[in-house]
């Protein structure tokens, strides 16, 4: 585990062998409790023969109703796999900490109709010489 922002990054493997990174939100005998979990996941790529990392999340935001809040979840550690104490890549970090960027909402000023242009159909002093 390292450091980021004021609670520690963890990984750890699930029941189903997924790699799992998130911020430890409370640490108990039985239970952690992980903030903003997230699926690490490694894959080659055929084009370069390199291995690529996608950090995705456990639960999109875009289904929260307040995109900022975020998940908590508890993980029992009887069922996962824990490891010992591991520093991660700077990189690895800031991937991490991207994904979980409060999304800044900006005011939107209320959208005020312009008026109308009047148009005139005939000049106003051709209809004053008729």
């Amino acid at each position: 585990m390292t450091q980021t922002n004021t609670k520690p990054l963890t990984v750890f493997l699930d029941t189903i062998g997924r790699t799992i990174i998130g911020k430890v939100a409370s640490d108990t005998t039985d239970v952690i409790t992980v903030e903003n979990p997230a699926v690490v996941h490694v894959q080659p790529n055929p084009q370069t023969n390199q291995l690529q990392l996608q950090i995705l999340p456990l639960f999109f935001r875009e289904f929260q109703a307040d995109r900022n809040q975020p998940t908590i979840w508890n993980y029992r550690k009887a069922h996962i796999t824990t490891c010992e104490d591991m520093t991660f890549a700077v990189q690895f970090i800031s991937q991490y900490e991207q994904m979980f960027r409060q999304v800044e909402q900006t005011p939107q000023a209320p959208e005020t109709a312009p008026e109308p242009q009047v148009i005139k159909l005939f000049d106003e002093d051709e209809q004053e010489s008729k």
